[in-house]
């Protein structure tokens, strides 16, 4: 199996606009980012979501992607009627 080697990582956390804590986890490969956006809540209500964003130039680009998928699993309620 190959592994292939990040060139950078750093992980920051932030509290959004519906009071939930976000971690984000961005990863700079040679050819491109990754993000990993996850929310999980250790009490009532719980909530545990991941999602991934990746593009080949911008970390912000990979960011807003992972971020949509986030949200839209989230706090969508009725998802599987618009976006599935």
């Amino acid at each position: 199996m190959q592994t292939i080697d990040y060139i950078d990582r750093r992980v920051s956390q932030f509290i959004n606009e519906y009071n939930d804590e976000i971690e984000m986890e961005i990863i700079k490969y040679p050819d491109h980012y990754k993000v990993v956006v996850s929310i999980c809540q250790e009490e009532p209500p719980f909530k545990d979501f991941i999602e991934i964003g990746m593009d080949r130039r911008s970390a912000r680009r990979a960011a807003r992607k992972a971020l949509k998928g986030l949200y839209l699993i989230a706090y969508c309620e009725e998802k599987n009627h618009y976006f599935f």
